[in-house]
């Protein structure tokens, strides 16, 4: 395994186990046996190491075009639940965790979360041109209503996020704006 993905990979591990607060340029180093400056070579900071771990996880989808909406979002948001399964749903709390504390991590939480709501909200705004959508539509509160129940269950509520559940959050959602549910 090269240096850059043990440093990768140790970070994700350090996330997980310290939070952000506790995962230090100088932890990272101890942990992975990589030099420090061999990490700011390729990383100035803790937040760029720790944004580039997270993407090492967690991939920024493309935005399909099925021509259907739901069909499009369905893609997208089972995705999401995919990866509220997998590592990146040990990484997001302590995100948002630090964020809460830091400037720097606040801002870098609005760069991930901008950056992977890019894909939703072009499906969005394509389904509100097709007329699948009102035209006032808000696409940031379709957005919120496509993947915000599906948080609540992975961190809130006890029930199974798989997708059957998305297609329940989705077909409700888009029933809600006057979109016919699929036979």
């Amino acid at each position: 395994m090269r240096s850059r993905d043990r440093v990768l990979a140790g970070t994700v591990e350090l996330v997980i186990e310290r939070g952000i607060a506790g995962t230090t340029i100088e932890a990272v180093s101890e942990r992975t046996g990589v030099a420090r400056t061999t990490i700011y070579r390729h990383w100035p900071s803790q937040s760029a190491l720790v944004l580039a771990a997270f993407g090492s996880v967690l991939q920024v989808p493309s935005a399909p075009d099925s021509g259907s909406l739901r069909d499009d979002l369905l893609v997208l948001v089972e995705g999401l639940a995919a990866a509220l399964a997998g590592p990146a749903a040990r990484l997001m709390p302590a995100l948002i965790d630090a964020a809460e504390r830091d400037p720097r991590f606040a801002a870098l939480h609005r760069e991930e979360a901008t950056t992977r709501h890019a894909p939703v909200l072009l499906v969005i705004r394509r389904g509100i041109a097709r007329g699948e959508l009102p035209p006032e539509t808000d696409p940031v509160d379709v957005l919120d209503l496509v993947t915000g129940p599906l948080f609540y269950r992975r961190w809130v509520g006890a029930g199974r996020v798989d997708a059957d559940y998305v297609r329940t959050v989705v077909d409700t959602v888009l029933t809600a704006y006057g979109t016919p549910r699929p036979s």
